[in-house]
């Protein structure tokens, strides 16, 4: 082995004679090599980087896993499911997972509040015109909410602050450049409620963020999770009045109910009925009402509580003996929704709270490791409670993670290409070296060299040009990246890719297969053009001139 180490380190020290005609084949060869690698690497790390950058863009906006209400729902509105799950918080003493957030979502219509904008450009004055209403989509969030990607996509103002409930949203640069909002206006958003016609609400905008991917700042609006839950009916909650009419001659307290299904039962004392009415008693007494929904069934029969419950109370006291009449009745005083001043006497009463807080239209399951994303969707599927269902991220956005795929395919195209090119020209390399070599193989024969110790020679030599190439194709390929990496000079339209620079992705395994791949493809390739040797005759090889 030694012999053929020494014979192809002089042919490579003896080919820096420029007549040669391998000289500029080599040459060809090695540059063709170094630009292969080079080439390589950064196709590699700039798409895997991209693929990166869209996928951390994406589930930035969402979670790794999501899990919902089972059942169908195309729309954009969160089906309500209870907080308070065996799974929450306890999914994040997995190590495989990062965090857990509650989520809810519900569609609205942005209106502006003027039809232009001013403002200052060049020290002259500009106008421009903004849309007078805005479809988007307001996604209610908690004080556990993961603000990390947002760290440096902050254009203008903060975050949503959770210390009190309060109207702050944060909404995208697009949305404010679109509707002429900026950090400390109001703005009015219309939200579509069953059977009850929309419903207006104003929000204080605290911050603007722009995360350069359109698809999801055109439409996304962050605020706290309160107002998805109220504006969604979620939960029911429970009031007390007095009625304003006669039962049978006597004073009667009125039930009333809303959010959830509409078809309310209620619970005077006496398990549920549908009776809403409550005639008084002419004795003080302390009064406890507890309603909730039931599930719409065409028949009354064995019909289940869709809501928790939620209670009203209420303290009644006589100072005298009254009867109801049309006179009685008129002389009621409503002092406000929680104090009734009746002829017979007090009436004090606390409505319920409602149990909207209690739900939540689903939760967000960030990971650690997005190669654990298959695995830990169906773990957690399998502990979850039959009603819910595991959504991964590559299944609500298909179209993006199926056009992320296909970028793989382009990196394949482009490493074959880059081999074949390669491998041409090292073919090439060899052929001609033992075409100019042809009389140095036929001493070799005759002094007694085996075929198989010349085609090392030939073999080990075509390696040290491939070693050369590869040293210099990393130093090249891996220098560029780690300038783009530091210094960000090579940019793109965020419009239209959703990054704003090229990205890098250093990772040590596609460094070392891409290596390990040109070797290995390399050398069994050049194995086929070393059997030429054999085919020379020693004699009239000698005599090759």
């Amino acid at each position: 082995m030694k012999t053929e180490l020494f014979i192809a380190r002089r042919i490579i020290s003896g080919s820096q004679d420029k007549s040669k005609l391998s000289r500029p084949i080599v040459v060809i060869s090695l540059a063709s090599i170094i630009l292969g690698v080079a080439i390589m690497l950064i196709t590699v790390s700039v798409i895997t980087g991209f693929q990166d950058g869209i996928r951390s863009k994406v589930i930035g906006f969402g979670s790794h896993i999501q899990i919902t209400k089972n059942g169908l729902n195309s729309s954009m509105e969160s089906s309500p499911i209870l907080i308070d799950q065996d799974f929450y918080p306890d999914l994040e003493e997995r190590k495989e997972v990062k965090k857990i957030q509650p989520f809810g979502y519900k569609p609205a219509i942005l209106q502006a509040f003027r039809d232009s904008v001013s403002f200052n450009l060049n020290q002259k004055d500009t106008a421009r015109s903004s849309l007078d209403i805005l479809g988007v989509v307001f996604k209610g969030i908690d004080e556990h909410y993961d603000w990390s990607f947002f760290e440096d996509k902050m254009k203008d103002g903060r975050v949503i602050d959770f210390d009190s409930l309060n109207n702050e949203v944060m909404i995208s640069e697009q949305i404010a450049n679109l509707m002429g909002y900026k950090v400390g206006d109001k703005c009015d958003a219309f939200f579509i409620r069953d059977n009850s016609g929309p419903k207006k609400q104003k929000f204080d905008i605290v911050g603007i963020y722009n995360s350069g991917f359109e698809e999801f700042d055109k439409k996304l609006i962050f605020t706290q999770l309160n107002h998805i839950q109220k504006l969604n009916d979620w939960g029911v909650r429970t009031f007390l009045t007095l009625a304003d009419t006669c039962i049978n001659g006597k004073f009667a307290l009125k039930g009333i109910t809303s959010g959830g299904t509409k078809s309310y039962q209620y619970d005077w004392g006496l398990g549920y009925q549908r009776e809403e009415y409550y005639v008084l008693s002419p004795v003080s007494q302390d009064l406890k009402l507890i309603s909730t929904d039931f599930e719409i069934t065409p028949l009354d029969s064995r019909r289940k509580a869709v809501s928790v419950p939620d209670t009203a109370f209420a303290s009644i006291r006589y100072t005298a003996k009254c009867e109801c009449n049309e006179e009685t009745l008129s002389e009621v005083q409503y002092v406000s929704s929680e104090k009734i001043i009746t002829p017979f006497g007090s009436l004090n009463i606390k409505n319920g709270t409602g149990t909207h807080h209690l739900y939540t239209g689903g939760f967000e399951v960030i990971i650690h490791d997005w190669n654990d994303l298959e695995k830990l969707n169906e773990i957690i599927y399998e502990e979850i409670p039959y009603d819910l269902k595991t959504t991964p991220i590559t299944e609500m956005h298909r179209d993006i993670f199926a056009w992320l795929d296909l970028l793989d395919m382009n990196i394949l195209i482009v490493i074959v290409l880059i081999l074949i090119v390669s491998l041409i020209n090292m073919i090439t390399s060899l052929l001609v070296l033992i075409l100019e070599k042809t009389n140095m193989i036929g001493i070799l024969k005759a002094l007694g060299g085996r075929n198989q110790t010349i085609r090392r020679i030939f073999i080990f030599n075509a390696l040290f040009l491939l070693s050369r190439g590869l040293l210099w194709g990393n130093i090249v390929g891996l220098g560029l990246l780690l300038f783009q990496h530091f210094t960000g000079f090579f940019t793109l339209n965020a419009e239209v890719y959703s990054l704003d620079t090229v990205p890098v992705n250093f990772n040590l395994l596609h460094i070392f297969l891409i290596n390990g791949l040109t070797i290995i493809v390399c050398f069994i390739i050049l194995i086929i053009p070393s059997f030429l040797v054999t085919k020379i005759n020693p004699i009239k090889a000698i005599r090759f001139d």
